[in-house]
């Protein structure tokens, strides 16, 4: 199992895209993994697994427009994320990178890895959105609340909860009609990239049977399945995840 480092030196740096101004940190070194947060976080969602990461990759973990420290320019729409992050991969002009993204962020990553696949050559999806979610808005809202105090979720890293309040309530609403509209099967199709998918068992939020889906439509992925876990494996085990994530990255 990885060892957690007691320090870890980041860089932070702003870039302008599309009128659009993004936050991402690096840190590390070794081959590149570019990190997506999922809906209502930030970057920070992934500081108890960077450590262990950034022992064997240069990670780099942005904030998606409008969350965290990154700056949206007009309203929000799921489908942009994917062609601005391609483009912000442009600018950091890095050999093929693993791409790993949680619920919405695995959205993103699905539609990422589809229209740019040259640009990577893992792709890890943890608890992730891209098959239709069947569910309306209140039944969706009551899931995520649950989930959000589930004790199986882990702790909120201090950095995250600064970093969500006080919450942009035009954003989380647009945001969350972009993700109950959201279809990515027609991307999964596409995609032949290696792929792990991390599941929590106890995901009350994204219940198994969407991971178990979304692996009957990526047939070659592997699923591997955390039972102790609910909607953030990462934050409940991020030992077990990171080791779990560098053991795919590394083989």
């Amino acid at each position: 199992m990885p060892q957690k480092k007691a320090q870890l030196a980041e860089q932070a740096q702003h870039i302008t895209i599309n009128q659009h101004r993004l936050y991402y940190r690096t840190a590390g070194r070794g081959t590149p993994l570019v990190l997506i947060h999922g809906y209502g976080n930030s970057g920070q969602v992934w500081q108890p697994v960077l450590p262990y990461l950034a022992q064997q990759h240069q990670v780099f973990i942005v904030d998606l427009p409008g969350y965290g420290q990154s700056k949206l320019d007009g309203e929000w729409y799921l489908r942009e994320m994917a062609p601005l992050l391609a483009q912000w991969l442009d600018t950091l002009q890095l050999p093929a990178a693993a791409l790993l993204g949680h619920s919405m962020g695995g959205a993103i990553a699905i539609h990422l890895a589809a229209y740019a696949p040259e640009k990577f050559n893992r792709l890890i999806l943890a608890n992730a959105a891209g098959i239709p979610l069947r569910a309306e808005l209140p039944a969706l809202a009551t899931r995520s609340l649950h989930s959000f105090f589930q004790i199986n979720n882990g702790k909120l890293p201090y950095s995250l909860v600064r970093d969500m309040l006080p919450p942009d309530m035009h954003l989380l609403w647009q945001t969350a009609q972009e993700m109950k509209r959201s279809d990515f099967r027609a991307e999964l199709e596409q995609i032949t990239l290696p792929t792990l998918i991390i599941w929590g068992e106890r995901d009350v939020l994204l219940p198994l049977t969407l991971g178990r889906m979304l692996h009957e439509a990526l047939p070659h992925a592997t699923l591997m399945t955390m039972p102790q876990c609910g909607h953030r494996p990462m934050l409940a085990q991020p030992a077990q995840f990171s080791q779990a994530v560098l053991a795919f990255t590394n083989s």
